[in-house]
Formats: structure tokens, sequence, C-alpha cells
């Protein structure tokens, strides 16, 4: 299978935070940020979605499962169901097909932020309807039961620029 190299095509990942142009990402990593405490991670419990309003509807929240390594979506925002489809229940690894590549992608990001215990930052490319590209940033943080073993991750996509019309989409890995 001839799989296409996300680099080509302006993808990066796990990139600086001050090149994220995301407000509901960087609004969600100060809030992670004010809940680290004494070089601990927060947990699931910490975080109050009263506070998250705005962010909810682009909120991914997934389980950590080890041995093997897999990402478990518990629950996916409104935004997120209304642009990737209902994720809630499904494994990461089980997206499969022409996002082959980007599957595998989001999976060593998720990785990352599990074993180095820090937030992971990337900026992806969709193709929606009609051909349009558009760019989606995304943060993900790691949670953890007891401060220190990750056990959840969240992340907040942010699909820039996307208007209701061209909701009809996937993440297509195609040329300009």
């Amino acid at each position: 299978m001839n799989m296409i190299n996300p680099y080509d095509l302006g993808s990066r990942f796990d990139v600086p935070l001050m090149e994220i142009g995301s407000d509901l990402i960087q609004q969600f990593h100060r809030h992670w940020l004010r809940l680290c405490s004494s070089n601990l991670l927060p947990s699931r419990s910490d975080i109050d979605p009263a506070n998250l309003k705005k962010i909810l509807p682009n909120v991914i929240l997934a389980d950590v499962q080890r041995d093997p390594f897999r990402i478990r979506y518990r629950l996916c925002g409104t935004r997120v169901a209304e642009v990737c489809g209902n994720l809630t229940g499904r494994y990461l690894d089980e997206f499969q097909g022409k996002d082959l590549w980007s599957a595998a992608a989001f999976l060593q990001q998720y990785r990352t932020a599990v074993h180095h215990c820090r937030p992971v930052f990337s900026q992806d490319w969709m193709t929606g309807a009609f051909d349009a590209r558009f760019k989606v940033q995304i943060g993900i943080w790691p949670l953890a039961g007891g401060g220190r073993n990750v056990d959840m991750c969240v992340a907040v996509e942010d699909y820039l620029n996307l208007k209701r019309a061209d909701m009809a989409f996937s993440r297509v890995a195609q040329p300009f």
C-alpha cells in the first residue's frame, strides 16, 4: 500500500505551543497548567467541565490502555462528532483505510504525551466538501490518577476556519 507522507503535506506533529494559534487549545493549556501541582499531573476528577463550556464541543476524553498501547475514546464533544463522526467507544487503531498514516501519527502523539507526561501539539489538514482543505490544530494533555501514572488524555481539536457547510469531510491526505 502506498501511504502518503503527512510531512509532505504541511502536517506537523509535536510542534511547540507557540506555533499553535488556536484560542481553544491555548485556553485549555493554561487551565491544565493551573491544575498541575508539585510536579504532579492533574487527574480527570480535577477537571470541572463547568469551567470549560466554550471548549467542551471540541474535547475528546480518551482512556489509555497499556500492553498493548491503545487509545479508546471515552467521550467526544459535539463539534468533534459533527466533523469526525461519533468516536465514543472506539479505539484509535480501528481507523484504517486511506487515513492509516493519520491514525498511526495520532497514536504516536498520544504515546508521546503518555510516556513523557507532557502535552503534545500538532497541526494537520482535513479535506472537506468540494475538496476544500482546512487546517486543524490539536492539543493532547496527559491525565494521571494519583498524579503520576497517566491513565487518560484530554485532546482539543480546533477546526480552523471550518464552516458548517463544509462538514462532510475526513482526514484525507491529498496534495494541494
